[in-house]
Order: structure tokens, then C-alpha cells, then sequence
């Protein structure tokens, strides 16, 4: 028995153990990913940076051969034939993928329901939600069966679940990391989400994927920092700003003293907390939204049209609501999002990092939740940041006084900053770790 197979033996039978209960994946590889689990553990030479990582994918990124579900029976005709390159990326480090995560039907649904694979558990307490669309992801490393997973991220599906189950999700900048092989919810927001327990594993997941892919239109390669460059600078000299309108306006108590906690701590380590107010911050959402569901009404036309009846009703209303956007607000929205975009950029003159809560409220109960209203409620303050562009990190950042759930700190920097906004998610992590 090799260091790689013990590993990938305990993940899988982890897994085993506890997903019949927590439903966080869909699918696993056992015979595969223990065959791949001995071949690293008879190579020889230099191994890859993340050898051994045992990591679960978000089904609706292709794994070659097991079929990607996108969370419903309707959409696999059969096993994908290739990788999708953050896969291909992930495998060629020496990561194993164990299995393929729960998600939302076409990640478009709400707080870890599905209809067809049954609805992810929080993997904290299972009478709350998960999150977003990614809470397979979310839950498969919060319950112990891998080290890391690649969820999704549009409007906050692989930051939200993470805060919920107490982990850590990155939000790259938007075009650092390769989209092909992924089913798309929308072309202008979508990106893929490293997830992990903490910051320096998210980070090297990260640097694995971080590669400009031709095969991606909408790919980009700037001349960014590398991703981990910062890990190692700490606090000193790291600028912190704090937004003074909408991202405490309407937050649980706890949460804001939590989260008011943390942010005091930072600017002892880091040096005076700089307020700064984010213009147009409360209209980011619904200017979002007016853009995200039109693409989203676009990419399921023809199975709206022709068979309506094989989706999840929510997810249907949610596809449906692109189609009462009439295309001038839409442009008037995209026009919108460059002036909101030059409005933030202009805040990061001063400082290196915008930190605010996650989620506004404490992690609800299943019971609780208005599906029709969670992306708006729950999802707030993360629809700014995938609106603005740049990287976004959530971390956790204490438990709730009255709950003991987790609560996430969100830290957010300029595009292409990403070793800024991680170096600061590390700096909070090992300040507020219990």
C-alpha cells in the first residue's frame, strides 16, 4: 500500500460512509481513482505540485468517462470523452478525483436542492442549508471525503456554500481559469471555484489552473502576480478597506459582531482600517440578474421549448425569467456594469482588499428558506463582487453566537490581484482560527 492509495482508500470510504446521509456527491470513481492512486505511487522522478490531492469535481465540469449530469437525468447522453481542462490541469499535477459533486439542477437552482439526486445536507447540521449550487463541493471536503474540490461560481454558488460549511471558496478573477468542458449558467459571470478547508490549499489548486486555454474564448491571460507570490508576506503593510453602505445594512446581529470582530483584528495586524463607500453597490444584484438570466433563457431555449416538462419547476421559473427582460434594460445593465466596474477599481487605489460578511444572515434552517427569494436574501452582498470582476475569497471567520454555525468572511481585491485577496483570506485565517 502506497502514501497516495491510503489516502484515496480513506476519501472513498469516507465517502461511503457518510453520503448516503449528506448526499454531497453524485457519483464516485473508486476503481479508477485507486488505480490512479498506484500509478503515482510508483512513478518516479519530480512529483506534480499537488500529488496525492484527493479532490471531488462539480457535475457539470466533464470528467472523461462518467457522464456529466449538470445535476439532472435529462442532460448526460453518456460518458464525457475528454477532461474539461481544469480537470485535465487538476489530473496532470497529481490530484485523483474521487467522484462528481451534487449540485443545483443547471446550478441554477437554490441552497443545495435537487430534485433528481436529493438535496446536499449541510455537513455541519444537516437541518441547514448548504448553499448555493456548489454545496457538493462545499460538503464533500467540509465532511472529510476529499481534500479539495472545483465547484462553479456566477453569483456566489462556490462562495456561499463554502461559508456555510465552515471552508474556504475562491472566486478567481474572472478569465483566470479555463471554462471549457464546464456547463454554462452565463457567459459574462461564470467561472470555476476552487474549495478547500483552508487558504494555502485553495491557492495551490488555484496556481495549478491559473493558465491562459485557447480552448475558452473568454479565457484571459494578463500579466497577473502569480497567485500564491503573497502567501508568505503576512500582515504588515496589507491595506484593508471596509465598506460603509449596504454590506452591514440588514445583517443578523451576530453575524456583523463576528464579522466586526474579525475586521478589528485585521487592522491590529495589518494597520488602520480604511471605510470606503462602494458606489452603486446596492443595485449590483439586480443589474446582475437583468444580464445572467437572459443568458441563462439562452443556453436552455431549446429544452424550455421543447421539453419543459424534464425540469426542476424552481429552476424552470428561474430560466424563465430571462425571457421578461426586454433586451434594452439588459444592454442598459452591461452599460451599467463598466460604470460600476471603474467606481470600485477607482477604491483600490487605496487599499488592497475590501472585506465584508459573506452572507448577511446565519446559515438558516432547511425548514426556513423561501426558495423563491434565497439567491436575493442569502446572496447579496457575494452578486457585487462576480458584477465587479475581480477575485473574491470566503473564509471563515468565527461562529455565530447564537447558532455556533460558521460565518464567512469575504475578502475582495482588484482583477488580477488574486495573491493580494488570498494573502489577506491566510492573514484572517490564522488570526481567527479557533
Amino acid at each position: 500500500m502506497g502514501a497516495v492509495r491510503d489516502r484515496v482508500r480513506a476519501g472513498l470510504d469516507r465517502a461511503a460512509a457518510e453520503n448516503p446521509r449528506l448526499r454531497a456527491l453524485i457519483s464516485t470513481r473508486d476503481e479508477a481513482a485507486l488505480r490512479e492512486a498506484d500509478e503515482l505511487d510508483a512513478a518516479g522522478g519530480e512529483p506534480g505540485p499537488l500529488h496525492g490531492l484527493t479532490t471531488t469535481i462539480k457535475d457539470n465540469i466533464d470528467v472523461a468517462g462518467v457522464p456529466t449530469t449538470a445535476g439532472t437525468r435529462h442532460h448526460a447522453t453518456g460518458p464525457a470523452a475528454a477532461d474539461a481542462t481544469v480537470t485535465r490541469l487538476l489530473r496532470a499535477a497529481g490530484a485523483v478525483v474521487l467522484g462528481k459533486a451534487n449540485l443545483a439542477e443547471f446550478a441554477l437552482g437554490v441552497v443545495g436542492r435537487n430534485a433528481t439526486f436529493g438535496d446536499c445536507r449541510n455537513a455541519l447540521d444537516e437541518s441547514r442549508i448548504s448553499g448555493g449550487s456548489s454545496s457538493g463541493s462545499a460538503v464533500s471536503v467540509a465532511a472529510g471525503m476529499c481534500a479539495a474540490s472545483l465547484g462553479t461560481d456566477t453569483g456566489g454558488s462556490g462562495r456561499v456554500p463554502a461559508a456555510v460549511n465552515g471552508i474556504v471558496g475562491v472566486r478567481p478573477t474572472l478569465g483566470r481559469v479555463s471554462g471549457a468542458g464546464v456547463f454554462p449558467v452565463s457567459t459574462s459571470f461564470d467561472t470555476v471555484t476552487p474549495i478547500a478547508r483552508d487558504v494555502r490549499t485553495a491557492a495551490a489548486v488555484l496556481a495549478v489552473l491559473d493558465a491562459r486555454d485557447p480552448a475558452d474564448p473568454s479565457s484571459v491571460r494578463a500579466e497577473g502576480v502569480p497567485v500564491r507570490s503573497a502567501l508568505a508576506d503576512g500582515a504588515a503593510g496589507l491595506r484593508v478597506g471596509v465598506p460603509v453602505n449596504f454590506f452591514f445594512d440588514d445583517v443578523d446581529p451576530g453575524v456583523a459582531a463576528v464579522v466586526r470582530t474579525a475586521i478589528r483584528s485585521l487592522g491590529r495586524a495589518c494597520g488602520p482600517v480604511r471605510e470606503v463607500r462602494v458606489p452603486g453597490a446596492e443595485l449590483a444584484q439586480q443589474r446582475m440578474l437583468d444580464v445572467l438570466y437572459p443568458e441563462a433563457a439562452a443556453v436552455h431555449a431549446d429544452r424550455v421549448r421543447d421539453r419543459p416538462g424534464t425540469i426542476d419547476p424552481d429552476v424552470l421559473r428561474r430560466i424563465r425569467l430571462g425571457h421578461d427582460v426586454p433586451p434594452e434594460r439588459r444592454e442598459r445593465s452591461r452599460e451599467w456594469r463598466r460604470d460600476f466596474q471603474r467606481g470600485v477599481h477607482a477604491l483600490f487605489a487605496d487599499v488592497d482588499v475590501l472585506v465584508t460578511p459573506t452572507i448577511p444572515v446565519d446559515v438558516p434552517r432547511r425548514d426556513a428558506v423561501d426558495l423563491a427569494d434565497s439567491t436575493r436574501s442569502i446572496a447579496r452582498f457575494t452578486y457585487a463582487w462576480s458584477m465587479y470582476g475581480g477575485p473574491a475569497v470566503s473564509v471563515p471567520c468565527g461562529v455565530h453566537p447564537g447558532s455556533g454555525m460558521p460565518v464567512g468572511l469575504q475578502l475582495t481585491a482588484a482583477p488580477w490581484c488574486d495573491h493580494l485577496a488570498l494573502r489577506a483570506a491566510l492573514v484572517a485565517e490564522e488570526l481567527l482560527a479557533p
